[in-house]
């Protein structure tokens, strides 16, 4: 297989360099030596203990991966403590004090801070102990087993999200280990509960034991990845910048109750049918934001030529005919940041073959793009509709502010991309995720929060997350741990 974006031993050797290099701009003593022969010697020395250092973290990690694997949290119910626990006694085990906050009976929260100079406010390392149900009978290794095979590692939460959580770990572990002051602190959670929505987990801590992040402004979560080719070769990195506003709707219709050898065309259900056929004939338009066109145009060379053009001409293209925009919607996770969008998830009516229902009801999974006023689209809601007996109610409202494209954190995690894709063919873009994840309570108090998972990810691989066999690949693992502690350490030096 090609090897996949850069080797293994380049990674390491930028890493060294990396070290070598802040070594000498914060010791002065080594800054004026550097052109003498002892000088050169004491640089090399110091970039060896580095590089020894980071390779045990290496080998630690993985261990630590599949011990992690190997705890099953599933939501319901969730169990997270046991994962709690784990993490904190690990962080312990590698000199990190670490504090268990239990969030209701076998549910809590880990936190810990690595300190550093205090210069600029801190950075959150977020990542959720909880992971989705998995059926053990569909999978090819039992899914609680943390399996190693063909330099994979397979189990539930291996991409969502117990692989990051334990690459925030190990990067965190390998800052503290190589005995540099960061000029931020790194703080490192680790909550429950966010595959149900955050309230036992990432709610409960801001609201909770908010002031222990009061002096914090980044924080990296789950959200993107590495896109990557089928042969793990990277097409672009990803940045997380917003998620789209979850807007869950209720919709009701009433009517008389009768024998159904007796049609009633005013019936509930039909009533309902009828609407719901104008609103599955009558989806949003596309909306194409600016952070979204720029995603757009910079992917378009890695896609194929017809598509690449329409990507490459996305205005022109969203404001086309239907089969362009059918063309564009093929892809159903890119074209998801192009509209807010609707699916009918639940139908509940009847009870009886020979009976006409009193009532209708359905709910709907509305997405609504960063921006826009929910009150206003659900008005346009019942303007499609068509029907104002029916009654729509809210069932949830989360929104969730963007944070910025242009700011400290993506300009490290574009030089750390650049020591990589030095012929700049594998931009860093802005992406909208259409599912929510608990960013958004972060950044409900003031935190510029992104989802960026540093590992490559193919489709295959991406698919098995929430499906069956989820597995990460060790290599990506490994390279997940260099880039996010090369991007922790750009950070810390950038305003």
């Amino acid at each position: 297989m090609k090897s996949s974006t850069f080797s293994y031993k380049s990674q390491l050797s930028i890493f060294s360099s990396l070290l070598a290099l802040q070594l000498l701009l914060t010791n002065p003593n080594l800054c004026m030596a550097a052109g003498s022969a002892s000088g050169s010697a004491a640089a090399v020395k110091a970039e060896d203990r580095k590089t020894d250092t980071h390779i045990q973290v290496k080998g630690q990690a993985l261990t630590i991966f599949k011990e992690y694997l190997q705890l099953d949290t599933s939501n319901p119910p969730g169990n997270e403590k046991l994962g709690a626990d784990y993490l904190a006694k690990v962080l312990k085990e590698n000199g990190i004090e670490a504090s268990v906050f239990e969030t209701a009976p076998g549910r809590a929260c880990v936190y810990a801070r690595l300190k550093g100079t205090g210069k600029r406010k801190g950075v959150v390392l977020l990542n959720h102990i909880d992971v989705v149900p998995a059926h053990a009978p569909d999978w090819k290794f039992p899914p609680f087993s943390g399996t190693e095979q063909d330099g994979e590692i397979w189990g539930r939460g291996a991409i969502d999200m117990k692989g990051m959580g334990i690459i925030e770990l190990m990067s965190m572990i390998a800052i503290k280990r190589s005995g540099k002051l960061l000029d931020r602190d790194l703080v490192f959670l680790g909550t429950p509960d966010e595959e149900v929505g955050g309230a036992h987990g990432a709610a409960w801590f801001v609201k909770n034991k908010g002031e222990l992040i009061k002096d914090c402004e980044y924080l990296i979560n789950e959200g993107f990845i590495i896109d990557a080719y089928s042969d793990g070769k990277a097409k672009y990195w990803g940045v997380d910048v917003a998620e789209k506003n979850i807007l869950w709707l209720g919709l009701t219709a009433k009517g008389l109750a009768g024998h159904a050898s007796m049609p009633q065309d005013n019936s509930a259900n039909n009533r309902m049918v009828r609407a719901l056929a104008r609103l599955a004939d009558n989806p949003p338009p596309f909306t194409l934001l600016p952070e979204v066109k720029h995603f757009y145009e910079s992917i378009a060379h890695t896609e194929p030529a017809q598509l690449g053009t329409l990507y490459r001409n996305i205005e022109k293209s969203t404001s086309a005919d239907k089969a362009t925009a059918s063309k564009l919607k093929e892809d159903k996770l890119k074209s998801s940041m192009l509209a807010n969008t609707v699916s009918l998830t639940v139908m509940k009516a009847g009870y009886k073959t020979n009976v006409i229902p009193a009532e209708s009801y359905c709910e709907l999974d509305c997405r609504l793009l960063p921006g826009v006023d929910h009150q206003a689209f659900i008005k346009q809601i019942r303007e499609i509709l068509q029907d104002d007996s029916i009654e729509v109610s809210v069932i949830q409202w989360e929104k969730a502010e963007p944070s910025p494209f242009e700011s400290a954190f993506v300009k490290a995690v574009k030089k750390v991309n650049a020591l990589e894709s030095k012929d700049g063919k594998t931009p860093v873009v802005p992406v909208i995720v259409p599912w929510f994840t608990d960013s958004h309570w972060f950044r409900e108090v003031g935190l510029k929060a992104y989802g960026f998972a540093p590992v490559e990810i193919d489709a295959e691989h991406l698919a098995t997350m929430h499906g069956k066999d989820e597995r990460l690949p060790i290599s990506s693992f490994n390279k997940g741990i260099d880039r996010l502690t090369l991007i922790l350490q750009e950070l810390a030096q950038l305003d």
